[in-house]
C-alpha cells in the first residue's frame, strides 16, 4: 500500500492551477488574525483596553508559549488521525467556525473591570492560539502531502504566501475602520469587533473553498502502521537540513515579530505619520509583497531556495540598518515608501522560503526513519516559531517600558531615539544573521531528487547506500 502511495504521489506531482489557488487561500485564513494581532495586538491592549505595555506583552507571550506547546501535540494528532476523509482536512473544517468566533472576541473589549478584563483576554488568547495551531498545522501538512515535486512545493508556498500578502493589503485600513465602526457604539472600542467580523467572514469562506477544492489531493495510506510519537523529535534534530531551517525561521520570526510590533509605534511616534499615511504605507507593503512573492518563487526555481533567501533577506536586512538606523528622520514619510519597497522581497521570503523547504526536509527524514512525519515536523518547527514570537513580543513590551514609552502621549526624544535603534539595528541585525546561517544549508534541488530516488528504490525493495546522504543529516 505504501509503495503504491509513493508512486501515485510522484505520478501526480503537478497540480491544477485552481487547486493551487484554493490551497493558497489557506494563507489568508491562517494569516489574517495573526497579522492583525501582530500589527495591532499590543497597541489594542495598551491604547484601547488600557493595559500596561509590560502586562500586555506578557499575556501575548503566554499565549504564544501555549501555542508553541500545542504545536507538536496537534502535529502528532494530525499524523496519527484515522478518518475516511483524510488526516488534515477534517481538522481544517472542524476548527473553522470556532477560529472565526474566537478571533472576533480577541479584539472585543466589553469594558469589564481591570481584573476581569485581564482574565478575559488571557482565556481568549489561549483559545485563539489553540484554534490557530489546529488550522496552521493541518493546512501546512496538507500542502506537504499534495505533491513531492521540489518546484511544485515552491509554487504551493508561493500561492499561500501571495494570499498572506493580500492580507497585508486588506488589513491596511484597520485603524480607520475601527474608528469608523466605533462611531456607532457608545463603547467605541466595539469598532474593532466589527472590523474583525468583516475580515473573518472572508476567512471562513476561504476555509470552505480550501476544504472543498483539495478533496482527493490528500494522499496517504489509511491502513499504514505509521505510529508517530515524541521520540521522533530526537531523530528529527539529527537532520541537518531541519536544524538549519529551524534556526533561520526562528530567528527570522523573532525579527519579523519585533518589526511588526514596533512598526505602528515607529510610524506614529517617530516618523509622525497620520492614520491615513500608515494605512497607505501598509497597503503599499501588501501590494509590493504580493508581487514579490512571485519574485521569490522565480529566485527559488532559477537558482535555489537558499539563494533566494540570501538575496531577499540580505537586502531587507541592509535596508533596515541603513534607512531606519541612519537615514530616516521625523516627517520623512517619502523615505518610508522607499524602505518598504526595498524590504518587500525579504518580507515575502520570511515565511514563503522556509515553508517550501520544510516538505523537502520531511523527505530526508522519511529516508532516514522510513516514516512520513509531515505533521510533527511542521508542528515542531511551528513550536520554535511560536517560542521566537513569544520572546519577541515580551522583549518589545519590556523594551517599550524600559525606554520610557507612555501610551497615547507625547514621547521624549530619548524614547524616540531608542525606538529607532531597536527597530533598525535590532531587526536588521537579526535578519543578517539568518543570511549567514543559511549558507550551511545542504539540500539543493539535485540532492532532493536523489532523496526521492532513494525512497522510491527502497519501496521497490532495493538496498540504499545511506553514506551518500551524510551531508544531509
Amino acid at each position: 500500500m505504501e509503495q503504491k502511495l509513493v508512486l501515485q504521489r510522484q505520478q501526480n506531482s503537478k497540480l491544477p492551477l485552481k487547486v493551487k489557488l484554493a490551497y493558497g487561500l489557506s494563507g489568508y485564513s491562517s494569516f489574517i488574525t495573526w497579522t492583525i494581532f501582530s500589527l495591532y495586538g499590543l497597541y489594542f491592549f495598551t491604547d484601547v483596553v488600557g493595559m500596561s505595555a509590560a502586562f500586555a506583552g506578557a499575556i501575548i507571550s503566554l499565549g504564544t508559549i501555549w501555542d508553541a506547546i500545542t504545536d507538536p501535540i496537534i502535529g502528532s494528532v494530525s499524523d496519527n488521525l484515522k478518518c475516511k476523509k483524510g488526516r488534515r482536512r477534517p481538522l481544517i473544517i472542524g476548527v473553522a467556525v470556532p477560529f472565526v468566533l474566537i478571533s472576533i472576541l480577541l479584539f472585543t473589549n466589553f469594558g469589564f473591570s481591570e481584573t476581569i478584563s485581564k482574565l478575559y483576554f488571557v482565556i481568549v488568547i489561549l483559545l485563539y492560539y489553540t484554534a490557530q495551531t489546529v488550522l496552521d498545522i493541518a493546512s501546512s501538512a496538507l500542502g506537504s502531502e499534495m505533491t513531492l515535486d521540489y518546484d511544485e512545493r515552491s509554487s504551493l508556498a508561493t500561492y499561500k504566501n501571495f494570499f498572506c500578502m493580500v492580507v497585508v493589503i486588506i488589513v491596511s485600513p484597520t485603524l480607520m475602520l475601527a474608528t469608523y465602526f466605533g462611531k456607532f457604539f457608545e463603547n467605541s472600542s466595539f469598532g474593532w469587533s466589527c472590523t474583525l467580523a468583516v475580515y473573518m467572514v472572508i476567512a471562513l469562506a476561504c476555509i470552505l473553498i480550501l476544504w472543498k477544492a483539495t478533496k482527493g489531493y490528500e494522499r496517504y495510506s489509511e491502513d499504514s502502521n505509521n505510529k508517530i510519537g515524541f521520540k521522533d523529535i530526537k531523530e528529527l534534530l539529527k537532520n541537518k537540513s531541519v536544524r538549519i531551517v529551524m534556526a533561520i525561521f526562528a530567528l527570522a520570526v523573532f525579527g519579523n515579530t519585533i518589526n511588526l510590533s514596533l512598526q505602528v509605534y515607529y510610524y506614529s511616534y517617530y516618523v509622525q505619520m497620520t492614520e491615513a499615511q500608515i494605512a497607505s504605507v501598509t497597503m503599499v507593503v501588501g501590494i509590493i509583497s504580493c508581487i514579490a512573492a512571485f519574485g521569490v518563487d522565480f529566485l527559488c526555481k532559477k537558482f535555489s531556495k537558499k539563494a533566494a533567501w540570501i538575496i531577499a533577506v540580505g537586502v531587507e536586512a541592509l535596508s533596515m540598518i541603513v534607512f531606519i538606523g541612519l537615514i530616516i528622520h521625523p516627517g520623512q514619510v517619502g523615505l518610508i515608501y522607499v524602505l518598504v519597497i526595498l524590504m518587500a522581497l525579504g518580507l515575502a521570503s520570511v515565511y514563503q522560503v522556509p515553508w517550501s523547504m520544510i516538505p523537502d526536509c520531511v523527505d530526508v527524514h522519511q529516508l532516514v526513519t522510513q516514516k512520513r512525519t509531515d505533521g510533527i515536523i511542521f508542528g515542531f518547527i511551528a513550536f520554535l516559531q511560536k517560542v521566537a514570537g513569544a520572546v519577541a513580543i515580551a522583549a518589545v513590551g519590556s523594551t517599550l517600558t524600559a525606554i520610557g514609552y507612555v501610551a497615547a502621549a507625547e514621547q521624549t526624544a530619548e524614547t524616540l531615539q531608542s525606538m529607532k535603534y531597536v527597530y533598525g539595528f535590532g531587526c536588521g541585525g537579526i535578519f543578517l544573521i539568518t543570511v549567514l546561517i543559511i549558507l550551511l544549508y545542504p539540500l539543493s534541488k539535485k540532492r532532493h531528487d536523489d532523496v526521492l530516488e532513494a525512497i522510491d528504490a527502497r519501496e521497490q525493495g532495493e538496498a540504499v547506500d545511506m553514506s551518500q546522504f551524510k551531508d544531509l543529516f
